[in-house]
């Protein structure tokens, strides 16, 4: 392997070395699936072993000339693709080199040199939300030219989905190489959300799926850099099988979980300066790290799903904050007619009508309301336009 940090799925690695012993390769290939489950690791790992001198055990062996190249990104036939800002780039006949103006430059590199170390590593450049077709003509044009040795031509496809944004021409360009590929090259698609890519360019690959990651191999994961036992636990179960995720919580985790104090204190209160409290917190995430305020919505969501679950069956097994179940138990006890189904419903859409642009306080403090509602089991009845209709 070219990299020893990445955990094999071994389900969908078992089947492409089933391919390399049939003969059997497809020209298209596409990694799908959540994020942080190791499909750019994984397509990378194919990569070295398409062209690797001396594989054994159905993985390349790392260190051969050819495996040293690609791991560092400097293989002639192994042609990397991404979203990049426009920079100089003005019409669609322009080389590719135009948008890697000093910035963009200095942040690939950066990033190239964090992905030969992290596959989880996060492929994505500052101001860059399309991937050109700039770069999808000039691969058009490598894979005319014939490979040195008779090697594979690999061209690897990250964010895939963002082929269609904001329009589907690099798409459509990609697809007329797809029609007709030369011999001995390989595209992999990897991506996060294959319904986003066109439907002609799915049929033109083999689809391979990668799960999320399974929170016992993320506990282990984190158990080697000295985590609390606890810790480990509730991370990894928060993470949703996103090992990336996985290690920034981990990273993070007394910030986070001081501020899910906070914002739970808020559901379960009254109390108008504790929920103007939760709410200057959750502004000052979104505006700074929407990604941290998500965490915290998924992890209340969590917790809310603990005391739906532990409720219904009083049992521990399943319960994601197993430190906490002195808690758990109390509030399940205190709030007997408590509709923790509902309360999970308004955590979820007021997250969404967030995301949507909502003004936030005004969000946040309907969903504290209905959650008052809630945990009383009281129901609202919506009114039925017969009742206002004389028969």
């Amino acid at each position: 392997m070219i990299n020893p940090n990445l955990i094999i799925n071994t389900k969908n690695w078992n089947h492409l070395t089933t391919l390399s012993k049939n003969r059997k390769w497809p020209h298209a290939i596409l990694f799908h699936g959540p994020l942080g489950t190791g499909k750019e690791g994984h397509a990378l790992e194919l990569a070295a072993l398409l062209n690797c001198n001396a594989s054994e055990n159905k993985k390349s062996c790392g260190t051969c000339p050819s495996c040293k190249k690609t791991r560092s990104f400097q293989h002639e036939n192994l042609k990397l693709v991404l979203p990049l800002p426009r920079g100089k780039i003005k019409t669609s006949d322009d080389p590719i080199t135009k948008a890697f103006v000093e910035p963009v430059l200095k942040e690939y590199l950066e990033m190239l040199k964090h992905k030969q170390v992290d596959p989880y590593y996060s492929t994505h450049i500052t101001g860059a939300n399309t991937i050109l077709i700039n770069s999808i003509r000039e691969i058009k044009h490598d894979v005319a030219l014939s490979t040195i040795n008779n090697e594979w031509r690999v061209v690897i496809i990250f964010q895939a989905e963002k082929l269609c944004v904001p329009s589907p021409e690099a798409a459509h360009a990609l697809l007329k190489i797809l029609e007709e590929p030369p011999d001995k090259t390989m595209f992999i698609l990897v991506s996060s959300k294959p319904n986003a890519i066109l439907d002609t360019i799915h049929s033109r690959c083999q689809s391979i799926y990668f799960p999320p990651i399974s929170p016992e191999i993320i506990q282990d994961i984190l158990l080697e850099t000295e985590s609390d036992s606890v810790q480990a636990m509730i991370v990894a179960r928060i993470s949703g099988g996103n090992i990336r995720l996985a290690h920034e919580l981990n990273q993070n985790t007394k910030d986070l979980m001081e501020k899910l104090y906070l914002f739970l204190n808020a559901c379960f209160s009254n109390n108008p300066d504790i929920w103007n409290r939760c709410i200057e917190t959750i502004s000052r995430l979104k505006t700074k790290d929407v990604n941290q305020m998500e965490q915290l919505f998924s992890c209340v969501g969590l917790f809310f799903r603990d005391l739906l679950y532990y409720s219904a069956t009083g049992v521990d097994n399943e319960i994601v904050f197993r430190n906490q179940m002195g808690k758990i138990n109390k509030l399940t006890n205190t709030y007997l007619q408590a509709d923790w189904h509902a309360c999970i419903q308004h955590i979820e859409n007021t997250q969404n009508y967030i995301s949507r642009n909502g003004y936030l306080p005004l969000q946040l403090i309907c969903m504290f309301m209905d959650m008052q509602q809630s945990l009383r089991g009281e129901i609202y009845e919506f009114f039925n336009l017969k009742d206002w209709i004389s028969s």
